[in-house]
């Protein structure tokens, strides 16, 4: 399992560097209503978006994978990430409105919406989060290929979730801890990542195209 999760942990802190939803949850944890609750929600959401895309993710790769090693659809699917970032890459770096600040305006005109609204709030921004979807493929992409046991492939995907869910579970959890003693430490790191959220971005999917290329350039058969 620690070769596994030594392939693993790099592609899940890279899914885990999300602007977008660390700035969303950070906004719904400064409102007046409610605000614990719904960034609970918000998580609730996220999880439950990537929990359903694991399940979509290894069923596809269960049927797509058959042997172990290296073969032409082990460096397809890396090279095919590979491109999607370099193409989220670009995106990121062109001046348009950033899915941050999209993301916010939403959940701006949603400050009158029942709790059970942010659920799908959550969700609806893990979906849409192209760069953490992308990189979390290729890790839950390891974790299919792999030839240890069922339990262990279980505890490497949770590790994998949980990680990923890190920008949006982080700052619930310190303001359920703190209350408003959070405020500070989250809104002066809220302020960096707002100002530098497209190099950020752009950074960490440059970073793994590189990487991904690479590595799809070894496994072709």
């Amino acid at each position: 399992m620690g070769s596994l999760l030594a392939t693993v942990l790099p592609l899940a802190l890279g899914a885990a560097i999300s602007p977008t939803l660390f700035a969303l949850e950070v906004l719904v944890l400064s409102g007046r209503r409610h605000p614990v609750s719904r960034g609970w929600a918000v998580a609730g959401g996220a999880a439950a978006m990537l929990l359903l895309y694991t399940l979509l993710g290894l069923t596809v790769l269960e049927h797509v994978v058959h042997r172990r090693g290296h073969s032409a659809t082990d460096a397809a699917i890396d090279l095919g990430a590979a491109l999607l970032l370099a193409l989220l890459a670009i995106r990121a770096l062109r001046r348009h409105p950033t899915a941050a600040e999209s993301h916010n305006r939403m959940a701006s005109r949603m400050v009158d919406e029942p709790t059970i609204s942010f659920w799908g709030l959550g969700a609806f921004a893990m979906l849409v989060n192209f760069s953490t979807l992308v990189l979390f493929l290729a890790a839950l992409h390891q974790i299919s290929h792999s030839s240890i046991d069922l339990v262990e492939k279980a505890v490497v995907g949770v590790i994998l979730i949980l990680i990923a869910l890190l920008p949006v579970l982080l700052p619930v959890l310190l303001v359920t801890a703190l209350g408003h003693r959070a405020d500070p430490v989250l809104l002066r790191v809220n302020e960096f990542v707002g100002s530098h959220a497209r190099q950020i971005t752009a950074g960490i999917e440059i970073l793994f195209c590189v990487l991904l290329i690479f590595k799809g350039i070894g496994e072709l058969p």
